[in-house]
């Protein structure tokens, strides 16, 4: 077997040894307050990169007029990006996400967070929405810190957390035992391969759908109208996993029809089977921008945004919603 965190490829993202020790010397009190007054006036730097204060405990975020927290920047990637954004996500494309997700979950009874890494999406929606209960899947090595930020908001009893991959149920993966690096990791996938004794079995979307059914009045009675059918919404990132997503969640999809925000990847992604997947089920996609939705007949993934909405409704219908449509 070849160690990912062996090969070329994974070294070189840690800066072959060095990223932590750069870092955590970036991190330092003496040192860190030089990083925050220079960085933000460099043309073309990523700020949301560069680490947060080795001393802060947590971070506040703000989405759809509600606030949350986020404990640990400086191994959240996610955190650290609020802390440089004061309060927002840094990349303007992730900020209307993240608040896209938000206003869509509205009245949402039920929210999906498959590969929720540290759960930002899930603090972003519970905090805004506090009728919705949230269901949240990633790996072992990455759950502890997801559920220190359930705790710090208050949300233990609104989050089932399934420490679990989401796709083929036939489907297990090795995975490190421990989080290392300079950050909690959020690029593990399953074609990945890891020197590890340690396994995460996969589940299918669909076999989750009894579980929503028992949770739900109003499915297990069994209507079959729309207007009565339980408002479920979700956001995937699986690095390039989707597809095995969608191929095992064709129940799930045909009885619940949610919102979907998924991450498509220009080089990983395979456009022409998951619009096999969302067509089969009448869904609209849009590609989300820095401040609007593009509305595209096909998928092609972009190099430089990477969410997409997969919804029912019609352009028309979401610039009736107040949705920006092009």
């Amino acid at each position: 077997m070849n160690d990912y965190l062996r090969t070329r490829k994974a070294r070189r993202q840690s800066w072959f040894g060095l990223k932590l020790p750069v870092k955590t010397a970036l991190a330092q009190p003496f040192l860190h307050p030089v990083l925050r007054t220079i960085a933000p006036r460099v043309r073309g730097l990523r700020i949301g990169r560069l680490p947060a204060p080795i001393e802060l405990s947590e971070v506040r975020g703000r989405a759809g007029g509600a606030e949350f927290f986020l404990v640990e920047p400086f191994r959240c990637e996610i955190a650290k990006e609020f802390y440089w954004g004061r309060g927002r996500r840094t990349e303007p494309e992730d900020a209307f996400a993240l608040e896209l997700m938000v206003d869509l979950s509205s009245d949402a009874e039920v929210f999906l967070d498959i590969g929720a890494y540290t759960g930002v999406f899930t603090m972003a929606v519970l905090a805004a929405n506090p009728r919705t209960r949230a269901h949240a899947f990633e790996i072992p090595a990455v759950v502890a810190g997801m559920e220190k930020n359930i705790a710090r908001n208050g949300f233990t009893e609104r989050v089932t957390v399934h420490p679990t991959g989401v796709g083929s149920p036939e489907t297990w993966m090795r995975v490190p035992l421990g989080h290392g690096g300079s950050a909690l990791p959020s690029f593990y996938s399953a074609d990945m391969d890891f020197d590890s004794d340690a396994e995460v079995r996969f589940t299918s979307l669909d076999s989750l759908l009894p579980q929503l059914l028992e949770e739900s009045p109003v499915l297990a009675e069994g209507a079959d109208s729309t207007a009565t059918r339980p408002r479920v919404t979700m956001k995937i990132d699986v690095e390039g996993g989707e597809n095995a997503v969608f191929a095992h969640g064709r129940e799930f999809l045909a009885a619940l029809r949610p919102d979907i925000l998924c991450e498509v990847l220009d080089d990983r992604a395979e456009p022409r089977e998951l619009m096999g997947h969302l067509g089969a089920h009448g869904y609209h996609c849009y590609l989300v921008g820095e401040d609007r939705l593009f509305a595209r007949t096909t998928i092609r993934p972009d190099p430089h945004l990477r969410d997409w909405l997969f919804t029912l409704k019609t352009p028309a219908q979401m610039r009736a919603a107040g949705y920006p449509v092009e």
